[in-house]
């Protein structure tokens, strides 16, 4: 099948794709999988790789409705093991070249992984985006958007989409070379140190709940007992983007400041993941403030006021956040809470934690 064939196949019935019940998974298999197949990607694995070595990853399932967001992108295209870029894909009566919630999502995908493109197609239009900004609630459609392609210039401009998103570019070096410049504003807005920064302003508003409540604590149990919360509410909304556990279980606790709910979702966590992070102090008396700084951590791990899909969030930068524990402290001066470099990471540098 050539470009041109997939295109007409697709303009001979267009107006039976653009209705509500031909679904995703149909439009992948009729067009999405044979389009990125002319660009050389081996879509279903015919040479019958083992998972850790496909060129691309597959996301099954269907969405709930036309607009959902799914807990993975659809497609993962890469070189070897790495991540090259997404492509999330729509049914084509979602209209992604006017929607901006598609393509907040993809550009989510993208910046948390830290890929410098993503791809949002619903074959009737494609787009590609630069991932390499944070996700704001009001950003456009067009925020980002590098191009915009409709299934009428296919065929036309087929030689120029190979330039951005073929295997033949992305294992030949060409994909790294081309996309160089979003390289570099990857590096100048980090998710990583973003949403490390995050964190220390996490420990510092619960460190200040907890201490109103135990004014005579210690430095190193006030210490203690604040990463071990927020490594259990981190713990808990990775599982929940990774289907471990149902999504926003922790943000309808938040809505409600239901917090007997969560305490009990902290106990069965204790055993069902049996991975000492959920054993906590002072729960009733931190957790029951109808003000808590429970409620706001977990609001602001959920889109609008997240950035990030935990999905996609690499291992490094969750094994990074016990670095800044190891390597910053809570402090408590003159009856306030600060953060502070530990005297023995003082004009040194905190060497790596292993995963």
């Amino acid at each position: 099948m050539t470009v041109k064939d997939l295109v007409n196949k697709y303009h001979l019935n267009r107006e039976t794709y653009l209705k509500a019940d031909y679904n995703e998974t149909q439009l992948r298999t009729d067009f999405l999988d044979p389009f990125f197949e002319l660009l050389g990607w081996d879509i279903k694995n015919s040479e019958g790789k083992p998972t850790n070595e496909r060129e691309v990853l597959l996301e099954e399932g269907l969405k709930a409705d036309a607009t959902a967001n799914t807990k993975k992108p659809d497609y993962t295209f890469r070189l070897f093991s790495e991540r090259k870029f997404f492509l999330e894909a729509k049914k084509p009566n979602v209209k992604i070249e006017k929607d901006n919630e598609p393509a907040k999502q993809v550009r989510r995908y993208g910046f948390t992984a830290k890929l410098k493109i993503s791809v949002l197609s619903n074959f009737e239009y494609l787009a590609i985006y630069d991932c390499s900004q944070k996700v704001e609630k009001d950003d456009l459609v067009t925020k980002s958007r590098i191009n915009l392609y409709h299934y009428t210039e296919y065929e036309s401009a087929f030689e120029e989409i190979k330039k951005q998103l073929s295997y033949q570019v992305v294992y030949s070096g060409e994909f790294d070379e081309t996309w160089k410049d979003i390289e570099e504003q990857l590096k100048l807005s980090s998710v990583d140190s973003l949403f490390l920064s995050q964190i220390n302003d996490w420990r510092i508003i619960l460190g200040k709940e907890i201490y109103s409540h135990k004014p005579e604590i210690s430095i190193e149990e006030l210490n203690d007992i604040v990463q071990s919360y927020i490594n259990s509410i981190i713990f808990l909304r990775v599982c929940e983007d990774r289907n471990l556990e149902t999504y926003k279980t922790l943000l309808n606790f938040a809505d409600k400041n239901d917090f007997n709910s969560l305490i009990k979702k902290f106990k069965e966590a204790d055993r069902k993941y049996n991975a000492g992070l959920f054993n906590h102090p002072l729960t009733k008396e931190i957790i029951s403030s109808n003000s808590s700084a429970f409620w706001t951590i977990i609001e602001h791990l959920y889109f609008p006021e997240s950035s990030y899909s935990f999905s996609v969030f690499s291992s490094d930068i969750l094994s990074n956040i016990y670095e800044i524990f190891l390597g910053e402290q809570l402090s408590i001066e003159n009856s306030d809470i600060l953060i502070k470099k530990k005297p023995e990471n003082i004009d040194r540098d905190i060497v790596t934690t292993p995963i």
